[in-house]
């Protein structure tokens, strides 16, 4: 199945411009009507009650349960397969084509704007809780539409997706273990095409009947949204799938399909921007998962706790701190141990052979730390996705009860007041017993665990044959580090409960 446009009914309808139009327009309408109900919904009057509408509201329960931590699974097995159904990026595509098109600065292309928008979207968690209210979470859908559709009329190649999606950028980490892809069915055919209509933006004539009535429309087909040239796709870390390229290509040379799991971890390693990305991801998705057992939540937010106090900031300065600390500082700490072996693996390896590992003048200090760390953050990646998923599960399990009655009562007033004030619905119970949860938890981590070690093994092998042991233990050291976290999690979590 590595090429699914040569199944009989399934091949024409993934050649349909109709078939993504449709997907992408119903998704838009649903985004926007997430921001109809969630819009002035905040509390109850007269119940002081904090956030009564967490869960039964339709636009919380819908973006924080099913969106959030269910297109982590999407994301596991089809890569960035969500981008080719967003309707922001679509919504984003669609404006540029009435702009300015201005090609994106190339100081923007470095994964700094995303990081840091996913720096504020956790600030906006701690200072506002917005995952806690339908009208904030109603106003942050409102803002993507504006964004989506106003960067839009300035730039071309999907700026938005660019600069404002962080979850394009953990889309593009977990596509290098996902077992889809897009590529060419022959690199020879690409080379000897002389239109390049995939990549060239022709314009062309088109003809639409209505009845008896034929209408000619002149258009300029669109091009890759990401700057990518098919036949030199090396990895689907940027891909997004939106088929364009499919749809443009005359030759019929394009294909999607599945492939062997894990096929792009084998790599030199992440760009420095994207590492700056993996980073903040790490920390962040570590100190999420430490909440539920309190003494190691304790000791994540101890420094900035007290250095909070220290300065005699209030509760908004240590969240400040919190901030910095659990996406940058802590997560490099973190990766430290693996950096520090790596790095004298190397440099015991310079000293033995005469010469540096990597022919040429050695690079910046500043340059060969980032470098590093991205070829070290290749073999966390699957830890980090286990991590994820169970996070996923663990939410999904609790909450997806909530759907039934959120989708009877958008508002979620009635379901809030018929389960905790008249006591006339019972609270919807978790889909799986913690009892039996619990093993599967641990099974996915195993899980993860088993797959780092394999990319570990299989990154450090050289292409003469022999062994960077420098590599391979460095990533050991770094991904046990980690896994001994999440297991002490679970374990206090859900087994000594």
């Amino acid at each position: 199945m590595d090429n699914l446009l040569r199944i009989k009914y399934i091949g024409p309808v993934l050649k349909s411009v109709w078939t993504w139009r449709l997907l992408r327009s119903t998704c838009l309408v649903l985004l926007v009507a997430m921001a109809a109900w969630g819009w002035h919904q905040h509390r109850i009057a007269g119940l002081e009650v904090r956030d009564p509408l967490m869960y039964t509201n339709l636009t919380n329960h819908l973006f924080w349960v099913w969106w959030i931590m269910g297109v982590v699974f999407i994301a596991m097995l089809f890569g960035r397969g969500w981008c080719a159904v967003c309707p922001l990026g679509w919504l984003n595509g669609l404006t540029s084509r009435l702009g300015f098109r201005l090609a994106l600065p190339g100081w923007l292309r470095n994964f700094i704007p995303v990081t840091l928008v996913l720096i504020v979207l956790q600030l906006m968690i701690y200072f506002l809780a917005i995952h806690r209210y339908p009208d904030y979470t109603a106003t942050l859908l409102a803002l993507c539409i504006v964004l989506a559709a106003g960067i839009g009329l300035f730039f071309r190649e999907r700026a938005f997706c660019t600069l404002l999606c962080p979850a394009g950028a953990v889309f593009g980490l977990y596509a290098r273990i996902a077992p889809f892809q897009l590529r060419v069915v022959n690199r020879d055919v690409c080379g000897g095409c002389a239109s390049q209509r995939c990549i060239s933006e022709p314009t062309e004539w088109q003809q639409h009947r209505l009845g008896s009535t034929v209408v000619y429309r002149h258009r300029r087909l669109d091009g890759c949204p990401v700057n990518l040239v098919p036949s030199e796709i090396a990895d689907s870390a940027d891909c997004t799938l939106c088929l364009t390229c499919l749809q443009n290509c005359d030759k019929d040379n394009v294909k999607v399909g599945f492939r062997p799991w894990l096929s792009d971890l084998y790599s030199t390693g992440l760009r420095p921007g994207e590492t700056f990305f993996f980073v903040a991801l790490l920390g962040l998705l570590t100190a999420n998962f430490s909440k539920v057992y309190v003494e190691l939540r304790d000791l994540v937010y101890w420094l900035p706790e007290q250095t909070a106090r220290m300065l005699g900031w209030q509760e908004s300065g240590f969240y400040v701190l919190a901030v910095i600390w659990i996406a940058l500082i802590m997560p490099l700490l973190l990766m430290l141990p693996g950096y520090l072996v790596y790095r004298f693996g190397q440099i015991r390896s310079t000293f033995q052979t005469g010469v540096e590992p990597q022919p040429g003048l050695p690079a910046p200090v500043e340059e060969r730390f980032w470098k590093n760390l991205g070829r070290l953050a290749l073999s966390y990646i699957p830890l980090i996705l286990a991590a994820h998923a169970v996070l996923a599960l663990v939410k999904i399990n609790a909450k997806a009860g909530y759907l039934g009655l959120a989708l009877s009562d958008p508002s979620g007033i009635k379901s809030f007041l018929a389960i905790n004030v008249t006591q006339t619905v019972s609270a919807p119970g978790v889909l799986l017993p913690l009892d039996v949860l619990k093993w599967i938890i641990l099974l996915v981590l195993l899980v993860g665990l088993l797959v780092s070690g394999v990319v570990s093994f299989k990154s450090s092998q050289r292409s003469d044959g022999t062994t960077d042991n420098a590599y391979f233990t460095a990533s050991l050291v770094g991904v046990s580090l980690l896994f001994s976290i999440y297991l002490a999690t679970v374990f206090e979590w859900l087994f000594v409960r």
